[in-house]
């Protein structure tokens, strides 16, 4: 399991769906979405601590594997992004070059 997100902020639950392998992000309904637009969003450590919890119990119900915490950060148009770069990748669901035909200025968005 990874270590949990450390210091203050915001944070999101993140696991690997059991079934498929992608990588999801923990609901305020308790679902797992591929969108992390659709994360449950903890502002408090306690809160964190409960999603984690949450998470961990599903995972324990066999449905993700290696769920974690995960911090974010306000971008610059308001909306809450990772922290780190290997989540931010992890969360845009594509790969990280410039597939043919694609618009290179996309990859970037």
């Amino acid at each position: 399991m990874k270590k949990d997100a450390k210091g203050a902020g915001p944070k999101v639950v993140t696991a690997n769906a059991l079934d498929s392998g992608l990588v999801v992000f923990r609901t305020v309904d308790g679902r797992w979405s591929t969108d992390i637009a659709e994360a449950e969003v903890a502002e408090t450590k306690e809160a964190a601590e409960a999603l984690l919890a949450q998470g961990e119990a599903d995972s324990a119900r066999n449905l993700v594997v290696d769920v974690y915490l995960v911090a974010m950060t306000e971008s610059d148009d308001g909306r809450l992004v990772p922290v780190l770069l290997r989540e931010a990748i992890r969360a845009a669901r594509r790969p990280t070059i410039v597939m043919p035909g694609e618009d290179p200025s996309v990859i970037a968005a």
